[in-house]
This record gives C-alpha cells, structure tokens and sequence, in this order.
C-alpha cells in the first residue's frame, strides 16, 4: 500500500493501517474522511484480512454512499463491487427481505410506502382526517419508542398501550412537538385522542398496511430490531461481516445504534463522525448517550483528524474559532489539537451584509452572484434555515430575473419544491408500477382509479371496502385480478381445481434471498386430491455451484450433503414442471418460491412454469382473520392446532401449508362464495378495462425493461392526455425525465422484474436528489442546512442571518440553542471559496436583530458591508 502513504497524513495512515482495534474517528468537513475510509477498505483486502462481502460500510445519504463505492472500487477495482456499501435504511431493507420467508409475516414482495402514501393511509383510517401529518409523526414516534422500550409481546396493541402509557408519563415534550397547533401551543384534544385511542389507531394503520404488502420507515428499522432478538437471525447477519465501518455516526438514533451494535460483537468497528455536524435530535440523534455506550463496551481507539483540505485558510481558521467560541471545552477535548488548515490558499474573508427587507437582501445575493461571473453557477448556492425563507427568495428572485434580458438570467432551483418523487405526475406513473409487482396495493390502485379510471366514484370504493365485503372476502384489489373477472370470485379457481385434485403446494429452500443470484437447494411438493389428502410427493435436493454459506442455519442443508445427495439442478427443475404443469400452485409467501424458481428456469434456459394460478395461504389468512397476533406459519399451525407443525425444511412446511389451505377452504372460502360472488357481481363491469391495462401491463413486465415499461404505461393508460387535456403539459416533461432516471438507473444484469423491485427501491428511499438535478442542468440550488448536509460549494450565500429565523424563534423562546450552533457550524463549513452572510432588518413587518451567532466569528475574519 504505498500508494496510500504517499499522500496520506500520519492520523490517516493510523486509521488506514489499524486492522486489530475497534476506532472512534473524529473527522470535521474536509479532512479527507471518504478517501481515508476507502483506502481502509482496500488495505483490509490488500493484507488479506477479510474478502470484501465481510467488509460493511455505512453512510448516511445515498450520495455518499455512491461515493464511497466509487472510491472503492477505483482502489481495489472489481473487487470493490462485492463490498456492500450502504445506507442505514437500505441495509434494513436487504435484512427484512432476507427474513421475510422464514422469519417473520411479512410478504416477501413488500415495498416501501413513502411519506405521502403513508398519510393517504392515515388519512383512510382514521375519523380525524384534517390531523393526518400530526397522527402520522405519533405513528412514527410510538413504533421507534417500542423499540426504545423493548416493549414486544405476542400482542402488538397492548404494547403500543404500553408505549403510548409511558411516553405520557416521562416524554411530554415529545408528545407536545407531535400534537402541536400552528402557533405552536399543545392541543389538548389531540393528546386525548391519542392516548385514549392511539394504540387501536396504530393497529389498524399496521394492518391496512400489511394487507397492502407495505412497509413504512419506521418498519424498516423496527422489523429489524425485533428480528435481531432471534438469536439465531443476529448470529447469522453478524458472522455475514469482519470489518464495519459506520460513518456520520452522530446522526444515528437511539434505535439505530440499538440494531448496529447488536453486528459489532467479535467484528472489528469503526465509527466515524463529528459531534459538531449533530443536526438531526429532533428525529433521535443521541450522540452524547451513544458514544459513551461504544466507549465503554468496546474500547476503540480515538483518533481525531486535524487536517482540513476543503476550505481556505481563511475560512478554516474562522469556523473553527466560531467553534471554539460556541462550544468552548467541548472542543478541546475531541480536538485535542487545534484543526489546520491544509491549502495553500489564504483566501478571502466573509463577507456579511444587512439588508432592511427580504426583498432587497434577494436583491444585493442576486447581484453578487452575477458578479461572480461562475461558468458552472452549480458551484454557488444559497443556504437557509428554513424551507418558507427560500421560498420568499425564490419568489424575489424569479421577479428579479424578469427584469433581465434573456441571456443575463439566473437560473435557481428551490430544492424543497424538486422532491422529484413526490411530485403528482411521478406518483401517478409510480402507482402502476407498484400496482404491477404488488397487486395488493390498495393505495396505488385508488390513485389510478380516481385519475385515470371512469365510473368508479368515492362510494363505489367505500361499499367495497365495507365491513360486509370483507368479512366475505372481497378486497378492492380483487376487482383487478384476472381471475375474478372471468370468474367473479378471485377464488373460484381454488375451489374448482381441488375438487380436480389439481392443487400443489410447494416451497423451495435456497442458497440466499437474491432471486436473480442465489440457487434452489430443495424443492418440496404435494399434489391434493380432491380431498385434500396427499396423492404425489416431490421432494428433491438440488446441487448448487453457489455456496450456501450463512443460508445452512436456516434450512440445515450444507455444501457437503448437497454435494453427496443434490442432483443435477436441470433435472430436478425439469421434473418438477413436469409435477406442476397446468396445477393452481400454493405456497405461505409463495411470490419468493414463484419468483427464484422463474429466475433460476431462465440461467438455464429452461421454459418458465405453466402454473394455472397461484395463491398464498399468508394473504388468505391476513384477509379473513386480520386479527391475529401475526400470521406466520409456525404461529398459525398452533393457534389452528394443525395436525403437521413447519420446521425449516421445505417438506415440512409445505405439509403445514396444505393443512392452513384446507382449514380457510372449509371454513372461510366455501361457505362465503355465494356472497362474495353477488357482492363482486355488482361492480365488476366498471373495473374491466383498467383490469385489463393492469394484465397487459405485468405481462409485460416480466419482459421489458422498467423504462420501456413506464413509456408503456403512459401509453396505455392515456396519461399523456389526461394532462394534455388539463392543461398540464409540464408533467409530461418530468415523466420522460424520469423515464431517463429508470434508464440510467437500469442494472441490466438483473432479469426485469427484478430490476424493477430495485427501481421502486430506489424512488422509495431516495434522501436527495440534488446532485441529480444539479448534473442534469447546473442551476442555483436554494436549500435548507439540512438538505445542504454532506455538500459543498465554492461559493456559499448564507440569508436570513437573523434572530427568530436563525436561531428559530423555537430555540430562543425555549432557550434550546445547542443544536442551532451546530446548524450553524454546518451552515459555515459548505463553503470551499467564499462564504457570504446576510440578514434583514424586518421580517413580515417585525425587526429583527442580526443573528446573535455571527458575533462568534472573530472580527479578524469578517468584511462587513
């Protein structure tokens, strides 16, 4: 590695080389943190310390995560592609999707249902429509605080009562912030509300969610955490690893630290972060009560870089003094030596500016930024505290440039507004995406159809989505099926086909989760007569050229038992469509089964299977008994007291799976049909042609890329003149940018259903997308502190430097002003070249004193103008 050391400092080195201790990296802006951790990876593989898939690397954006990656695989080239690289939230995913077929209730084809879904979903379930963003932060807050609490029974309501009891009792403040009017005060009734009737509320909020194969956030870590209390779950993702390293850890919540330092046990950790860049308390950062947590259980070794190689002298030396003013003693002691600057540059000072109006203050930014004369005006950007501040400068801005000739314009973009999306148009194709790979998707298939379907109106939705309908059975979804359009019952094939004795259950056990990747080991099968007795048994190993690696604790199978016992995979494969040919297939969770068993048929190039239809025991027994503590296999065979009891081997449960099967048949499917049959009778006609777009639309999906996919849909759906004929012609530009997204975003190693799942992955937990909008077309970008985290710029406009709007008028009337002095740290360090500060005497018609932090920055370093 002496690359590395050639242009490594001593404390970067340190990092880079210890491979035996746990460290605590104490890294501020520009001080060659993402080239340092880089290198660590490529010298932990270098000296052969690890092969890179046990080599875990944590960010906070997915832009820095795409950073890191890059870096990685530029130092140890293709090998950099088997280091997993990832955000908290994505790592989360991959652990639940992993789980889902064994571990919990959870339908493997799940997707996340972003914030915008979720309050739709709040707004469906709950009698107090007009608080939806306020009951959805109490959603939130409850299901973290569960966690926090390590509340878990086999009944979730009770818990959640629990939950809800004790944040009365020792979290007022927190509750205040969630049942908060607009000025700020409490409201009384809310909280009432909440603590009379939260707990249900939150149970039919989970449940409407499950039955849609959804997941919200807070799931994706919650999940993850209750997974992470079986033993045999944390062991196995534990061993996955050797090396972790976690950077910005001061932006991990109490849950967050709670799963990650569950993986550090016999692993070697590094976390990575600046106690000065907290800025996200407000959503559970603890720095202060984690650290000390890591120090004590792990011992690292504390290393703190000095260096900085972002900024000029000039603005180093004053960010750091404002530091050492606000924060004092704290600076010292995770800085035990002062930070230097390491450009050459001596630079120019801040220049900071106080305008009497708003107006004028966008007006004197405005024509700075001109005379910068910038050829890439992307490399300057105005920064706020506050979304509703850049929106007044956007609109003082744009009359600005009004008055400009055409070529002298600036070109602004106001972030907040670009949530890309978010936006209605992307979230209208998105529903037919959605609708596509999870035909559970109740939100989705509403959207379409209050949009782009005619002759189904709020009532028609509401009556079938009634108390009668369902407890016959019927959901909204099944109007869209197939098979209840020709047959007006989405179950008539079952019952049909059993009485043919055409019905086979099956499962598969694999080498992993992956369907594009991993390998069946085991297919297990029975064929039911007509009674529902077993009259044909399948059940074969299957050898594999993938290792089974941590996949043996959950099934048993090892390579050596494969090896001694497996047969050729083809075989097998061929043999069991030749069991299953023209049957109706029957799984608990079976769209895993489905979809490694279609991927694997396609390496071979083998024909897909001729299934008749398919049905999953899990979505049965959600839809007629919702009720229940979960829905898993092991849970239901008991509370049923099944005859056969599933283990983890494929046969097993499939034998478990049949006896489910037949109990819903006798006691649930059968004897509601005829009322199910006149109930879907009524409306089917109105929902034949959007049925059939949605048909057409998954068929093809499992043949053509997601871009070609989304151009399809425009098409068929007619949306291009849906919005034409509204007069809305911009909307149809951001769908062909998005349909430019999918392209981009396209892995074309992945089959494209697959590829599919990783789009909606994508759109769904997406935390930026400004850098994207900035390479698409340069433009100014105006953004909160927030938004700006992780960024850099050459030239920075900090506006609305005054009291009351930075710090916040909530942080002085509380006197909570530690984490607006971080803000404002981060605020000061974007800046690479120059930084300019400006505020406004009066704000809507109050004065207003210039920001009391400003005087924190030593005169030495300040032009005032």
């Amino acid at each position: 590695m002496s690359d590395i050391q050639l242009v490594r400092n001593e404390k970067q080195l340190q990092v880079i080389e210890e491979l035996n201790r746990n460290i605590l990296l104490t890294a501020g802006a520009g001080t060659g943190k993402t080239d340092t951790l880089s290198d660590r990876v490529a010298y932990i593989i270098d000296q052969g310390q690890a092969i890179p898939e046990e080599i875990l690397c944590m960010t906070f954006t997915n832009k820095a995560c795409l950073e890191l990656k890059e870096r990685i695989i530029s130092a140890v080239k293709e090998k950099g592609l088997f280091v997993t690289v990832k955000t908290f939230h994505s790592f989360c995913y991959d652990v639940v999707k992993t789980e889902a077929k064994k571990n919990s209730d959870l339908f493997t084809d799940f997707i996340i249902f972003d914030e915008d879904d979720c309050k739709e979903l709040v707004r469906a379930v709950s009698p107090y429509r007009g608080l939806a963003s306020s009951l959805q932060n109490f959603v939130n807050l409850v299901k973290q605080y569960r966690a926090i609490y390590d509340i878990y029974s086999e009944s979730s309501l009770r818990d959640y009562g629990l939950v809800i009891d004790r944040l009365f009792a020792e979290k007022e403040v927190v509750l205040n912030g969630v049942c908060r009017r607009s000025d700020y005060s409490t409201d009384q009734v809310m909280q009432e509300v909440m603590q009379k009737n939260g707990a249900s509320f939150i149970e039919v909020y989970n449940q409407q969610l499950k039955d849609m194969h959804g997941l919200d956030f807070n799931d994706l870590t919650t999940n993850v955490y209750q997974l992470f209390k079986d033993v045999n779950v944390r062991d196995t993702w534990r061993g996955k690893y050797k090396y972790i390293n976690i950077d910005e850890m001061q932006d991990t919540s109490e849950v967050e630290y709670k799963i990650l330092s569950q993986l550090f046990t016999g692993n070697n950790i590094l976390l990575c972060g600046d106690y000065f860049q907290t800025i996200y308390e407000w959503r559970g950062s603890r720095p202060a009560s984690i650290l000390p947590r890591y120090i004590e259980e792990f011992q690292p070794l504390t290393i703190a870089f000095e260096e900085n190689y972002r900024s000029t002298n000039m603005l180093l030396n004053a960010s750091y003094s404002c530091l050492q003013n606000m924060f004092g003693e704290q600076v010292q002691m995770l800085y035990p030596k002062e930070i230097k600057s390491a450009a050459k540059t001596v630079g120019e000072k801040i220049i900071v500016k106080q305008a009497e109006t708003i107006e004028l203050e966008a007006r004197w930014i405005f024509g700075e930024i001109k005379k910068l004369k910038l050829e890439d005006i992307s490399r300057a950007c105005i920064l706020t505290r506050n979304n509703g501040y850049n929106q007044e400068l956007s609109h003082y801005f744009t009359a600005l440039n009004d008055k400009q000739p055409l070529a002298e314009r600036l070109d602004f973009i106001l972030v907040d507004e670009f949530k890309f999306f978010r936006r209605q148009e992307i979230k209208d194709v998105l529903s037919f995406l959605k609708l596509i790979v999870n035909r559970n998707d109740v939100t989705s298939l509403k959207r379409i159809l209050k949009r782009f379907a005619s002759g189904i109106g709020e009532k028609t939705i509401e009556t079938i989505e009634s108390t009668e309908f369902r407890e016959a059975g019927v959901k909204l979804t099944d109007f869209i099926d197939p098979k209840t359009q020709v047959d007006w019952d989405s179950f008539y094939c079952l019952l049909t086909e059993l009485d043919k004795g055409n019905i086979v259950v099956f499962d598969v056990e694999s080498t992993g989760i992956n369907t594009t990747e991993d390998e069946i080991i085991q297919i297990a099968a029975v064929r039911l007569d007509r009674y529902g007795k077993v009259q044909a048994k399948f059940d074969r190993l299957l050898q594999t050229t993938k290792p089974v690696g941590n996949s043996y604790f959950v099934h048993g199978f090892s390579d050596e038992i494969l090896a001694e016992k497996g047969e050729d995979p083809v075989a097998v494969l061929k043999d069991f469509l030749s069991f299953s040919n023209g049957a109706v297939i029957v799984g608990h969770n079976v769209n895993y089964d489905i979809s490694i068993l279609t991927s694997q048929l396609s390496r071979f190039n083998l024909e897909h299977p001729k299934f008749l239809a398919s049905y999953d025991t899990l979505d049965i027994f959600r839809r007629f008994y919702p009720n229940l503590a979960n829905h898993k296999l092991a849970f239901l065979s008991e509370h049923f007291a099944l005859y056969n009891k599933p283990t983890h081997n494929a046969f097993d449960d499939i034998l478990a799976t049949a006896d489910l099967l037949l109990l819903a048949i006798e006691k649930n499917i059968r004897p509601t049909a005829m009322v199910r049959m006149a109930y879907i009778e009524k409306y089917l006609k109105q929902f034949s042609s959007m049925a059939d777009i949605i048909g057409k639309l998954t068929s093809q999906s499992y043949q053509s890329r997601p871009c070609e996919l989304l151009a399809e849909i425009v098409k068929a759906a007619q949306i291009k003149e849906f919005y034409e004929k509204n007069g809305e012609e911009q909307r149809i530009i951001r769908i062909r940018e998005f349909y430019l997204i999918a392209k981009d975003y396209d892995d074309l190693r992945l089959n494209p259903r697959d590829a599919l799942f990783e789009l909606l992955k994508m759109t769904a937990l997406s935390n930026s997308e400004m850098d994207r909008i900035l390479v698409k077309r340069p433009r100014i970008p105006i953004i909160t502190v927030h938004q700006a985290k992780g960024t850099e710029f050459d030239y920075e406009f900090l506006a609305g430097m005054q009291d009351n709007t930075f710090p916040s008028y909530q942080a002085l009337k509380n006197g909570n002003l530690e984490e607006e002095k971080r803000l404002f740290y981060v605020a000061i360090t974007r800046a690479k070249k120059k930084l300019y500060i400006s505020s406004s005497k009066k704000v809507k018609g109050r004065m207003q004193a210039v920001s009391q932090f400003i005087k924190n920055i030593p005169a030495k370093f300040i032009e005032v103008v």
